[in-house]
């Protein structure tokens, strides 16, 4: 289990550290960027490593029913959605703020609905810990957009200008959403692992076949991520974007942005095959939890919170209050 923790840590790092890409990509616009990033973080990379591992994985998708490819795909349809309002927050409210809300929905939504849709809930006391930490995270999560609604105030109060806190309050409702989404993410994942158990059972190690699920939620998400950037790039011309002075430095950032985005899933998938029943459910909210504390720290580092004292030491008590709660999940999972 020691193995499943270590691979979380590593997937939480790439989690937290992947939105910085989505800041700065000039002279990209966002849905050249985005077509970029779909194509090759959501499609190509995936199922690339998924082939490398399990070289026969499509016909493990096959022999799955087909309502739980649909299900899982259709989640992952939804997390598409989310994803692109995902972009628009970091946007908005940069990376920090963002990771905040978002993972916070995500991880108590995420990790908890699976546990009543397959009917796989703990014992009384791995069980009221589990939600215990859910409830510590939430608080977390709390205390975080509290200091980025005390940021806003700042922001308005020093004349700025509305438009920073309008821009703010916006971006804050489009992470909140999001979340939502997001949380559906792990729900199809969850779903899709009567593939893993089809490979596992024709021999495949169960930690190679965990990545069959993010191939057959990832499909989903696809369509709906590469559909609407691809509109965009024809709808407003900016295809022409791909051969702009200094595009160089945006392929890479966004080649760079969609590998490690999706070695974080790839990561996430390996780690619950180690972490036991509740791998799917502990992990998830790890997963969420630690990410958001990487995901600080860069904000911090790039300058997010600079010249705003009072929310920034919110922010790092709602850091600690997510320390805590990892901690607690941890307990719990072991007690499973």
């Amino acid at each position: 289990m020691i193995y499943g923790f270590l691979l979380l840590l590593l997937a939480c790092f790439f989690q937290g550290s992947f939105g910085l890409g989505m800041k700065k990509y000039q002279p990209f616009s966002w849905e050249a960027f985005w077509t970029i990033f779909s194509l090759v973080g959501i499609l190509i990379i995936p199922v690339v490593w998924t082939w490398i591992e399990v070289p026969n994985f499509f016909s493990y998708i096959r022999q799955t029913s087909p309502d739980v490819l649909w299900t899982a795909s259709f989640c992952g349809f939804l997390w598409g959605i989310s994803s692109i309002m995902f972009g628009k927050a970091i946007d908005s409210i940069g990376v920090s703020l963002t990771y905040g809300v978002n993972m916070g929905i995500s991880a108590s939504l995420g990790s908890l609905i699976p546990l009543f849709i397959f009917g796989n809930i703990p014992a009384a006391g791995s069980f009221t810990v589990l939600l215990i930490g859910a409830a510590i995270m939430l608080g977390g999560v709390a205390v975080i957009t509290k200091a980025g609604l005390l940021k806003e105030k700042l922001i308005t109060a020093s004349g700025q200008g509305t438009s920073s806190g309008s821009s703010l309050t916006r971006g804050l409702i489009i992470a909140s959403v999001a979340g939502l989404g997001s949380a559906a993410m792990n729900i199809g994942f969850s779903y899709a692992n009567q593939a893993v158990d089809i490979a596992v059972a024709d021999g495949t190690a169960k930690i190679s076949a965990s990545l069959i699920s993010w191939v057959i939620t990832l499909s989903g998400g696809f369509v709906a991520n590469f559909a609407y950037a691809l509109i965009l790039l024809i709808k407003n011309g900016t295809y022409r974007d791909y051969v702009a002075k200094g595009a160089g430095s945006a392929y890479v950032k966004a080649l760079a942005t969609a590998l490690v985005w999706f070695l974080a899933l790839g990561f996430y998938a390996k780690a619950t095959a180690l972490l036991g029943p509740l791998g799917s459910v502990v992990g998830w909210l790890a997963f969420n939890g630690l990410s958001l504390i990487i995901s600080n720290a860069w904000g911090l580092r790039d300058g997010e919170w600079k010249g705003f004292a009072a929310p920034k030491k919110l922010l790092l008590w709602g850091n600690v209050i997510l320390i805590l709660s990892w901690i607690v999940v941890g307990i719990a999972n072991s007690m499973a």
